[in-house]
């Protein structure tokens, strides 16, 4: 029985993680805002080939998460996002009711979870070296594992390391890096007896421009023109790869990108872009790496 509930469940989980997707990377690519109307059940049965219900449902689980709201008679809308600090009860309250009970079940009392989160994350200050070709890529990891892990980062740039180490770098307890630099990076964990971290970048997002490359024009900004050519080498197999458009933030004209075509700007490139228009309608993503990335570092850590 249980095996047949979860094959009837089967086409709305995988509906409701390409919806999850798509809002997601609307968002970050500047082609959805907060509050704005998403497709009705009907037309999205219609793309998906599935019953009106099953959209339905969907919905309603990313509406369960806070992702999107429906209106009575009205339609379905990118939620607006929790004033800092106060997300929705119902959401956090159910969220935290899945954590406790989820620890309570490997032993771990509902009241000793805190203490014991505390003492995983802040037992020691780790470093870590991080290995990339590239200014934006070596700028977005090394943020987010200081940010979300607050691990000391010493950042080398491949095309520079003549075949050395900086002392910083040599005094790592792990060696972070992408899948193109897997092998430099687990030989220079290996130099150094640590280990090695391949992760995972935007996958979501990336898997979101490989559909609208078939459609349209899509943007990239970024700073590092050896960044340019990498995303070049990613899509250069994708259908419609020739509707790639890739500027450099300070020599290319980024007010030439048209109004509605997706647009994706790198951290770095944020960071050093000023005040340009193109900021008020790119949401910035919270965090680069894919789950099982997230799931690499916090094991480490």
């Amino acid at each position: 029985m249980t095996d047949v509930i979860a094959g009837a469940n089967a086409p709305r989980r995988k509906l409701t993680a390409a919806l999850m997707q798509r809002v997601s990377s609307g968002l970050h690519l500047g082609l959805l805002r907060y509050g704005e109307r998403l497709p009705s059940t009907r037309t999205l049965a219609r793309e998906f080939s599935v019953d009106p219900r099953v959209v339905l449902a969907a919905y309603r689980s990313l509406e369960a998460r806070g992702i999107v709201e429906l209106r009575a008679r009205s339609g379905i809308y990118v939620a607006a996002p929790a004033a800092s600090g106060k997300a929705s009860a119902p959401i956090e309250s159910a969220w935290l009711i899945d954590v406790l009970a989820d620890a309570m079940g490997h032993g771990v009392p509902a009241l000793d979870f805190s203490e014991r989160v505390r003492r995983s994350m802040q037992t020691l200050r780790l470093r870590a070296t991080v290995l990339e070709c590239n200014d934006d890529q070596l700028f977005s990891v090394s943020d987010e594992l200081k940010a979300d892990y607050g691990l000391d980062v010493s950042i080398v740039d491949i095309d520079s390391m003549n075949g050395d180490l900086p002392v910083e770098a040599r005094q790592a307890d792990c060696v972070v890096t992408t899948a193109a630099h897997a092998e430099e990076g687990r030989r220079t964990a290996q130099q150094l007896g640590v280990p090695s971290l391949v992760l995972s970048m935007c996958d979501d997002l990336f898997a979101e421009v490989e559909r609208l490359l078939q459609l349209e024009e899509v943007y990239f900004v970024v700073t590092d023109t050896r960044f340019e050519a990498k995303l070049k080498r990613i899509f250069q197999d994708i259908p419609g790869s020739h509707n790639l458009r890739v500027l450099i933030n300070g020599h290319d004209d980024l007010d030439s990108i048209p109004v509605t075509a997706p647009a994706y700007l790198t951290r770095l490139t944020r960071r050093n872009i000023g005040a340009a228009p193109l900021l008020q309608r790119v949401i910035p993503e919270a965090r680069v790496f894919n789950d099982s990335s997230i799931r690499m570092v916090l094991d480490f850590v």
